[in-house]
């Protein structure tokens, strides 16, 4: 009967600790930033550029853009990819690595709008 007893209060106790989990939390503003900043790109005025790339590699290839903005773009899709009107005008290190491939190759570029292509990437193995 004991054993019974103990038994069934350590299934309770696992129950209630099971269901018990930590509250959400929410992002929010903080106050402490300046109601005078403001932050405001009009995509109607801004031009775009898109991304073109041609992934022969076999694997899935990941193009990080880094310069006043920071993009990363990745597919697992043989062929060419566009990735559209999503890069805003700027110089960028462009720096492109590939899951079926070792080490990274870096690009400098000035985008403008329209498109960037990028030269097709193949693994070569020797």
């Amino acid at each position: 009967m004991k054993t019974l007893r103990l038994f069934t209060i350590i299934v309770l106790a696992v129950l209630v600790l099971s269901v018990w989990t930590p509250a959400p939390v929410y992002a929010k503003q903080s106050d402490k930033i300046s109601t005078s900043t403001t932050f405001v790109v009009d995509l109607t005025k801004t031009k775009l550029a898109r991304l073109r790339v041609n992934n022969r590699t076999g694997g899935t290839l990941r193009v990080v853009f880094s310069g006043d903005r920071g993009y990363s773009f990745s597919t697992a899709k043989q062929g060419k990819t566009t990735f559209e009107s999503i890069i805003q005008p700027g110089k960028y290190i462009i720096t492109v690595t590939a899951s079926s491939c070792s080490g990274q190759l870096t690009y400098r570029r000035k985008v403008k709008s329209g498109t960037v292509s990028l030269p097709a990437f193949i693994c070569r193995r020797r």
